[in-house]
């Protein structure tokens, strides 16, 4: 009878938009609901609460979390939740428009103080987000985990100090702070006893990781201590190149560690780098990728471009074009030119009308199409290790899943036609064709 009086259980569903860092996020607000007794359910059950967890880099970025918000007032007038939450990036940056625009959000938090909010939902009594201490979880946080079992994602720090003229980062997450590594190691661990055979590690600035404690990066010391601890894959998102140095790369030589380097080089063209304060020119980024090469036979290098950023002449735009022909980067992402309030590059003159960014992007993705076409034929025929990820949706008795040198989610995926779904480490496979971003193997 006692268990009958019981209150019924707070049920809680997410959404999670934008990066990988706002998926851990998620998670570790996860983990401390669930603490207090909160139950965690799919975005397909019913649930007194739907958090949604906002990005609010970019405007494609913020149309989508406020496409988000406003389906969940519906479902909330239609009384298919009780409440709802809007927390993450564009709370922290838009806090009070967000107020002022959506009364009807029951709580609207930012990207600290995590703790306080999982109260605030826990007991049903929103709570006021104000100014408060920058946050960084670290491995004495339970997660729930969001992810395919055998994959898994640990931020190494949080916030940014090179206030690139374009980006909103560093008024959003604050200053950069490394995590201890010990307390990196650490939560590896915990994944590695839970079957993870993937980790990525994932942070606003990987090659600046220590940088906060000491004269030095510790990256390679983190890499060195990771690649004892026995998982199959271990990738590192979100290296600066102008602070990519010898013994960063050296690192990338221990077991495990994919050469898999991911490169946000935004342009190559001198005077557009200067105005975006970036560093680095057509010929130190080709020096540096040319090296990679040189030192790891299988690397893949991934990059992201803007192009229509304000100065950006038709010629400059061509240097960007032939820089990523003839470096044949395999793996490409590019976004037009988003002004954002608050940031430098808001103000800046040449303006490139949004209509001709969008068409610099897409001939900028043209390249990018032929230089995977090619590498994929570069690697038809060859033995590649395959993570499974799941059963497909399309043909029976098929897995997709991932090669090593396709991240999660930005990477395309691989079929193999075989039931895999016994399997959670790599396997063996060659590949015999491909289409598009879809790589088709076989067993090896």
């Amino acid at each position: 009878m006692a268990s009958s009086m019981n209150p019924p259980q707070t049920t809680v569903s997410f959404i999670s938009l934008g990066c990988f860092k706002n998926t851990v996020d998620t998670e570790v607000l996860g983990g401390m609901l669930t603490e207090m007794g909160v139950r965690i359910v799919s975005s397909y059950e019913a649930a007194d609460w739907i958090v949604i967890n906002t990005c609010g880099f970019i405007q494609p970025a913020k149309e989508e979390s406020i496409s988000e918000i406003l389906s969940a007032l519906e479902m909330k007038t239609n009384g298919e939740v009780q409440h709802v939450a809007v927390i993450g990036c564009l709370a922290e940056r838009y806090l009070e428009e967000l107020r002022q625009n959506f009364p009807d959000v029951d709580l609207i938090w930012g990207v600290n103080d995590p703790h306080n909010l999982a109260t605030a939902i826990a007991h049903d009594q929103p709570a006021p987000y104000g100014k408060i201490p920058v946050f960084l979880y670290d491995h004495t946080h339970s997660r729930i985990q969001t992810t395919p079992p055998n994959t898994g994602f640990i931020k190494i720090s949080e916030g940014c100090d090179m206030k690139c003229n374009f980006c909103a980062i560093p008024a959003i997450r604050g200053p950069y702070r490394s995590r201890d590594i010990e307390s990196v190691i650490r939560e590896a661990e915990t994944m590695r006893k839970r079957g993870v055979a993937e980790l990525n590690l994932i942070s606003q600035n990987s090659t600046y990781f220590g940088l906060d404690h000491g004269p030095s990066s510790q990256l390679p010391v983190l890499l060195k201590s990771l690649s004892s601890l026995g998982f199959d894959w271990i990738r590192v998102l979100y290296l600066m190149p102008e602070a990519v140095t010898e013994e960063i790369l050296e690192g990338f030589s221990y077991p495990g560690i994919l050469p898999y380097f991911d490169l946000p080089l935004q342009h190559v063209a001198p005077p557009l780098l200067r105005r975006m304060r970036r560093g680095g020119s057509a010929d130190t980024f080709q020096r540096l990728i040319e090296k990679i090469r040189r030192d790891f036979s299988a690397a893949v290098i991934r990059s992201t471009f803007i192009t229509g950023f304000p100065g950006e002449t038709e010629a400059l735009f061509q240097e960007l074009c032939d820089f990523a022909r003839e470096l044949r980067i395999e793996r490409i992402g590019a976004f037009a030119f988003s002004p954002e309030e608050g940031t430098p590059a808001f103000d800046l003159d040449g303006r490139v009308p949004p209509e001709d960014a969008v068409l610099r992007r897409e001939e900028l993705m043209d390249i990018s199409d032929a230089n995977l076409e090619a590498y994929n034929q570069r690697i038809t025929g060859t033995v590649q290790s395959f993570l499974p990820g799941g059963p497909s949706p399309w043909e029976q008795e098929t897995t997709l899943g991932r090669i090593s040198s396709q991240a999660p989610e930005v990477d395309g995926l691989t079929e193999i036609r075989a039931d895999l779904s016994m399997t959670s480490a790599p396997i063996s496979i060659r590949i015999t064709a491909s289409r598009q971003n879809i790589l088709q193997g076989e067993s090896a």
